[in-house]
């Protein structure tokens, strides 16, 4: 695809999301029972559920294993910190 193509994809879809998001608001501001709002997304919910796999799940990070020395050298740290504070 071309750079033109997909801009003009996401030109689409942009204007697309903002007429949904415009909608939502009129029916806000007319005072409408928020039943339609609420009825809109759990119909949004049942279309897209079989698309849901199809993402990859990011992994959750693994934190290093602490070393047993980084407490002491954090204390010495804060130590220095302080007195160089009070001076």
């Amino acid at each position: 695809m071309s750079n033109s193509e997909l801009i003009y994809g996401a030109l689409k879809l942009m204007v697309c999301g903002m007429g949904v998001v415009f909608c939502f608001l009129l029916i806000k501001s007319a005072h409408l029972d928020n039943d339609i709002m609420i009825g809109a997304m759990n119909l949004t919910t049942r279309i897209l559920a079989p698309f849901a796999g199809l993402l990859d799940k990011a992994e959750p990070e693994k934190k290093a294993p602490k070393a047993p020395g980084d407490d002491a050298e954090l204390a010495a740290v804060a130590a220095v910190v302080v007195e160089m504070e009070t001076k």
